[in-house]
């Protein structure tokens, strides 16, 4: 039997990474009796594989190294791209201080280890990690690290409950099976997993807008893919509450945010009087005003997945 008007492609024409990846253009012979054409069945199953995707980010760390372009924290920490990137970082402040001696791990930290530089410039001991150690092999090189490893969120090397928090910031979405990863993070973690990361949520009326400018500012290329290959699987508050409370964890915390990025003001300095800063400033404010009216959904979520009362950062919070 063919299923042919029913059928849903879920990479369409244009938003396809690579070639060979739009075995979703063809028709599936679904049978009871007689098995699968082979040559489906042999793109099916390099699609179900998650080892492209480990391969494509390990290219995209080599390729960040050749370009050897150390990010802004780094380099440039006055600059309008770092002020955003500690913004974001700055939610985790409540936690710092709340538990100023505790251990962390952060995964996905493949940008040269800028979230554990963060933890690190505020007296915390933490774990660099990535699926390739190699740009955190040369940040730790530089001095800007300590202590560095390759790990696979979805397969974490650790054992139960070796880190007081985890912290997983704009990585979680490169995962091929992001619920894993969680899993995981929550198994190694004693207090809290924290994701930093782009949400999702039921369209409202001027999300399209919003759409329609990231393909302006990003010149037509894909919103739904990143440039290593992989979805963007945004975070659904719903789904993480969904599979905390499944495991009876009991506590979540969360605090939406939004963030305005161009690349042409991005490495300006950081000031109000620069042209760059007071339109960063205003693309936050626009949607921070959408969203307030309900307008507009809020583009990123800061939220820390606890399995204890949060008493201590209720005192400092």
């Amino acid at each position: 039997m063919y299923w042919r008007k029913n059928w849903v492609c879920l990479r369409q024409s244009g938003e396809r990474y690579r070639p060979e990846q739009s075995a979703c253009r063809r028709y599936i012979c679904v049978s009871q009796d007689g098995p699968v054409d082979d040559g489906v069945r042999k793109v099916v199953m390099r699609h179900n594989d998650p080892q492209w995707s480990y391969e494509q980010h390990q290219d995209h760390d080599e390729q960040i190294i050749k370009e050897n372009k150390l990010p802004s924290c780094y380099l440039t920490p006055e600059s309008v791209d770092a002020w955003r990137h500690r913004r974001m970082h700055n939610t985790l402040l409540p936690l710092i201080r709340a538990f100023p001696k505790d251990s962390w791990i952060t995964l996905g930290d493949g940008k040269y280890g800028s979230d554990a530089y963060f933890l690190k410039q505020n007296g915390i001991s933490v774990l660099a990690t990535s699926l390739s150690d190699t740009t955190l092999t040369h940040a730790r090189d530089l001095g800007y690290l300590d202590n560095i490893k390759s790990q696979n969120a979805e397969q974490i090397e650790e054992a139960d409950s070796s880190f007081d928090f985890v912290l997983c910031k704009e990585s979680y979405h490169h995962f091929p099976r992001p619920p894993i990863a969680f899993y995981e993070m929550l198994r190694v973690s004693k207090k809290a997993v924290v994701l930093i990361e782009p949400v999702e949520g039921g369209k409202k009326a001027l999300d399209y807008l919003k759409l329609l400018v990231k393909k302006i500012l990003r010149k037509g290329k894909s919103t739904l893919f990143e440039p290593s290959g992989n979805y963007i699987y945004k975070v659904d508050l719903d789904e993480i509450s969904r599979m905390m409370t499944a495991l009876n964890y009991e506590f979540i915390a969360f605090k939406k945010i939004n963030d305005f990025y161009h690349p042409k003001f991005s490495e300006g300095r950081y000031n109000l009087a620069s042209v760059g800063t007071l339109i960063t400033l205003a693309g936050i404010a626009v949607q921070n005003l959408f969203c307030f009216l309900r307008l507009m959904n809020y583009g990123l979520l800061s939220s820390p997945s606890s399995q204890i009362p949060p008493s201590g950062c209720r005192r400092n919070c």
